[in-house]
């Protein structure tokens, strides 16, 4: 489900039929069948003096409503155990499966599995799509798929073509001048290629449910390119919309019209056929045709090339197909055009399942999605924690709404902790959207989220409570704007809370935005669930800004700050009429905004009377994942709230704590790790 800048200049061009109104549709049948939270008790209210120990299934984290977030996993004893070796020599699908005589595909043993059953996959490449039969029947009767230990499985959505090559010469071509030599294209035609009805290099990218898409000509490009991906020793080739282009660059491809013929331009000029071309056909690698499979865990496979369309709807490279209890992990996705996992209801127009989320997402690499990393539409009761998630977002296409590296719809009671995301453009880190309640998001790193509309963390349209805590946010500039209503550029925050109340924004480090550490906007004339969007009684506690454009933008004054951690060098601004840049707290409205620093903040609003100022130094290495930093000042202690009694690397604070995600402050120069998903942190 999408967002809506809220000026008032993106309200006037709703349509009578809109994707808001689907939308609406679809989460009256979700407050029918009872998901959608009544109520959430506010957090940071009067809790034991300790957290719960875990109990079974048990995380030890709690929830913004005081509950342990506790999963529905439970130990396995799989009573038998298939096996899948492409590279024996004896492998075939017609052999029973067994170690001596294993199956020759993935597929095979996707059709033979029971509940209670795995299969253990060796050593190989298995260019196939995996179509799940069936699901198990419960925690401990689940179906698994799994790489064996030690082994090396990559499991691939494209064909290597090798053959078939020839001279392509028919269309013209225009030449960048002066050119010391004839571009070498070549050709090749697609018919020996088994799509199975499906050939991604005669359809567009541009999704189903298509009401909010208004780009402007020049942005229409994009929409219009063809799914399917060509990658070339591993490197994916960029697609041009006319042949002529091909002249113009290498290191390209051309779709004819019918999808049927291909054209390239290899680096240098180079013979395909004396190289590892891929193309990517697929949809899909690992997704049950039959939806709403459920207990399939998938195992520490690498799954690549998916040629998918723009959301919505939601067709993950890696699906659950509207699946529930499902457990992906330690698992590697990779080259997808457009989402690399979806584990929610998948589209809108659709009757939402009966059961919906109560996925356990861990330990993954997602790498190189062009438009989302997870996406999840409906989900509860669901964690994802320790993946590391990066350059998402390269197809451009923020404008329909569906980017992130994290995207999730309609949260209820869910944990998003410990995450690395980062190298993100065109796309937020986290994006949840629309009535999420009692989520928490905690001990994330993030960053490098470039030219976005939004920034780090966005949370929308959201009435009750929700949590966003102990994460490092590094870096986020504006996005270009665009589109058919003419959206200025905006964006470059580090969190957004658009429309959304009764928000918890504690103990993070938030540095070098373009624009607001933390933006507050009120969008009372969208209508979500019952009432529109006040932004009000959120709670700004105990974080560190550093370099930001703003500090804290509050809509309205009905919120609160206390306890936040202020830099004193905001960078060179020389225009007084330039607040931007600064560092400056503002109160946006309602009428004309004030622009506060720290005593005008604490003299007229009451806000922040325990916060202060300090000389910071603070540089963040999100490839290395350390920070190297140093705060020097009068800092300001909180008593430790049972939520956050553990920091980012899992340390327990004892009494009180001091602002941002590391319960260290050092005052001397000091480098240290922040990679959250360290063992033993």
């Amino acid at each position: 489900m999408d967002a809506r800048p809220s000026e008032n200049h993106m309200t006037a061009r709703r349509s009578s039929v809109t994707n808001a109104s689907k939308k609406q549709l679809w989460l009256t049948t979700l407050i029918d069948r009872g998901w959608l939270l009544v109520s959430v008790v506010l957090c940071l209210r009067v809790l034991p003096a300790t957290s719960p120990a875990p109990t079974q299934g048990g995380t030890g984290v709690l929830l913004p409503d005081g509950r342990e977030f506790v999963s529905w996993e439970r130990p396995v004893q799989f009573a038998k155990t298939y096996y899948v070796d492409n590279r024996n020599p004896r492998s075939s699908d017609s052999n029973p499966g067994t170690k001596d005589l294993p199956f020759a595909t993935i597929g095979k043993a996707a059709r033979v599995l029971q509940p209670g059953e795995r299969v253990m996959i060796m050593t190989g490449v298995y260019r196939e799509r995996v179509d799940p039969a069936r699901g198990g029947t419960g925690p401990d009767k689940m179906i698994s798929y799994e790489a064996a230990p030690g082994a090396d499985v990559v499991v691939k959505g494209s064909r290597l073509v090798k053959t078939g090559w020839e001279p392509s010469s028919e269309y013209r071509l225009t030449v960048q001048k002066p050119s010391p030599t004839t571009p070498r294209i070549y050709k090749r035609r697609l018919d020996d290629l088994e799509f199975q009805g499906y050939n991604p290099f005669g359809m567009v990218n541009i999704m189903q449910d298509r009401v909010y898409l208004k780009p402007k000509p020049e942005e229409l490009r994009r929409h219009l390119l063809r799914r399917g991906m060509v990658y070339v020793d591993g490197k994916r080739l960029e697609q041009v919309e006319l042949y002529e282009e091909l002249g113009q660059r290498d290191g390209a491809f051309w779709c004819e019209h019918d999808g049927l013929t291909l054209h390239v331009r290899l680096p240098g000029d180079a013979d395909p056929s004396e190289h590892e071309v891929e193309l990517v056909i697929q949809e899909q690698v690992f997704a049950p045709r039959t939806r709403g499979l459920n207990y399939i865990r998938v195992k520490g496979i690498t799954f690549e090339h998916a040629a998918n369309a723009f959301p919505v709807p939601q067709h993950g490279m890696v699906s659950t197909s509207r699946g529930a209890f499902w457990i992906i992990e330690d698992c590697v996705l990779k080259h997808a055009n457009s989402v690399a996992l979806d584990i929610g209801a998948q589209d809108w127009d659709m009757v939402p399942p009966s059961t919906i989320g109560h996925t356990i997402v861990r330990r993954n690499q997602i790498i190189d999605a062009g438009v989302c990393g997870i996406a999840g539409m409906g989900v509860q009761d669901t964690l994802i924690e320790s993946n590391l998630i990066e350059n998402v977002g390269w197809q451009d296409v923020e404008l329909t709404w569906e980017t992130g590296g994290i995207k999730l719809h309609t949260t209820k009671n869910c944990l998003l902790r410990n995450n690395v995301i980062r190298h993100l453009v065109h796309a937020e880190a986290i994006w949840l959207d629309y009535l999420n309640a009692n989520t928490r998001v905690t001990g994330n790193v993030m960053g490098d989220t470039l030219e976005t509309l939004r920034g780090g963390i966005y949370l929308e349209a959201s009435h009750e409570s929700n949590m966003l805590d102990n994460n490092i946010i590094w870096k986020a500039t504006e996005g270009k704007g665009g589109g058919s209503y003419n959206m200025p550029p905006h964006g470059g925050w580090g969190i957004t809370v658009d429309g959304s109340d009764e928000t918890v924004i504690a103990h993070n480090l938030i540095g070098l935005t373009q624009d607001a550490a933390i933006k507050f906007r009120t969008v009372e004339s969208r209508i979500v669930g019952t009432r529109g969007g006040t932004s009000r009684r959120n709670k700004v506690l105990n974080n560190i800004f550093y370099r930001c454009g703003k500090a804290i933008d509050f809509s309205n004054a009905d919120n609160s700050a206390e306890g936040n951690l202020y830099t004193n060098d905001w960078g060179e601004v020389t225009d007084e009429n330039q607040p931007v840049g600064r560092g400056l707290n503002w109160v946006s409205g309602p009428g004309a905004p004030s622009i506060l620093d720290l005593d005008a903040w604490q003299r007229f609003f009451g806000f922040d009377m325990h916060g202060a100022y300090a000389d910071m130094s603070i540089e963040v290495d999100l490839d290395a994942l350390t920070i190297a930093w140093s705060v020097k000042g009068d800092l300001p202690r909180a008593p430790v709230d049972p939520h956050f009694k553990h920091d980012l690397l899992g340390k327990a604070a004892e009494g009180s704590r001091l602002p941002g995600p590391l319960l260290q402050v050092p005052q001397q120069l000091t480098k240290m790790p922040i990679d959250p998903r360290a063992p033993g942190k």
